[in-house]
């Protein structure tokens, strides 16, 4: 599924919405009825929310945005993961449904009353925080667990643990595709831990999850490096070497380095070493020759896409064939 809509409450989303509405819908009649439905009390609130939304300490400012330093003798060889996209959201759902609102108004016409409702849900700001998946999700991941069955992937791939984020949407896609969730840590229903055969383990950790509106403001970028390098530092010391992740297109696109964004339910393959980088005296991250055990020139990676250091070889294994929400009529 290629669609490019924004995982979580983000900033980009916004953007996009508004870099995309043409300097001229300014001559658009404001006083028209249409035009003081609660959509644009939506927008407003959606926008004063991401702004006002904030963690309660402030980051520490010292903070390295390189790949936080470890040993290089923490892992004996280089490991497999798996990197699976949620499924649509209704977050971006709805956030699709802004965009083509405002790319229509663009064109001095009238949005859609549906688009102009999912619009308006958009007040409804926890549903935002962590929202199910969407029709089309549901689809998305019928979809994918079918293909992947058929490839019989947990298996032939030899997973051995699966962990994903603790949102919502991430949760429905790990046991929607691969049969395997985490029993949450407070659930008022009795959930318990689902587990595919195969597979050893499946956790949940908040280090997964998706970029935070605070996060995406320079006072607190520096806290989401972090969080970066502290989820690689707890992947380098789990006992398994081929893993499975379920995560949001933020936090995988800015821990590889990457100028794009994962489909719903996309499967990559990836290698990670962490023993391949350390910190030279003057902070800078370098790659590591295990021979001499001293830094030397990185080497270009056999990938297509220039990746961390610690990151190699990706590649994407299944793509998902049902579209998701159009962000343009």
């Amino acid at each position: 599924c290629n669609t490019n809509d924004a995982d979580g409450i983000t900033l980009s989303g916004i953007e996009s919405v508004f870099l995309s509405l043409p300097v001229r819908v300014k001559q658009v009649d404001l006083n028209s009825n249409w035009m003081e439905s609660p959509l644009l009390i939506a927008v407003l609130f959606y926008v004063a929310w991401v702004f006002i939304m904030s963690p309660t300490t402030k980051a520490d400012s010292t903070v390295s945005e390189t790949t936080t330093c470890t040993s290089t003798s923490a892992s004996p060889k280089s490991k497999i993961i798996y990197l699976i996209r949620h499924a649509e959201s209704e977050e971006n759902r709805r956030i699709a449904a802004l965009s083509r609102t405002f790319r229509t108004l663009g064109r001095f016409t009238l949005p859609t009353s549906s688009d102009i409702y999912a619009c308006t849900e958009l007040l409804n700001v926890p549903a935002q925080v962590d929202s199910s998946v969407s029709e089309i999700g549901v689809n998305q991941i019928s979809h994918m667990k079918e293909k992947l069955l058929k490839e019989d992937f947990l298996k032939s791939s030899g997973i051995q643990l699966v962990a994903h984020s603790p949102l919502l949407r991430a949760r429905e896609t790990s046991v929607g595709m691969l049969g395997c969730s985490a029993a949450p840590a407070s659930s008022s229903d009795g959930a318990t831990e689902q587990k595919a055969e195969s597979v050893s383990r499946v956790v949940e950790t908040d280090l997964l999850l998706e970029k935070t509106p605070a996060e995406w403001t320079p006072l607190y970028y520096s806290g989401f490096k972090k969080r970066i390098g502290d989820f690689e530092e707890w992947l380098w010391s789990q006992k398994e070497d081929k893993i499975a992740l379920v995560g949001h297109s933020q936090f995988f696109k800015a821990m590889l380095g990457l100028d794009f964004k994962f489909g719903n339910c996309e499967v990559w393959k990836v290698e990670f070493d962490l023993s391949k980088v350390d910190c030279t005296d003057d902070g800078i991250v370098a790659t590591i020759d295990k021979e001499k055990d001293e830094p030397v020139k990185a080497e270009p990676a056999a990938s297509k896409w220039k990746l961390p250091p610690q990151w190699f070889n990706l590649e994407l294994q299944y793509s998902c064939d049902v579209e998701g929400s159009p962000k343009t009529i």
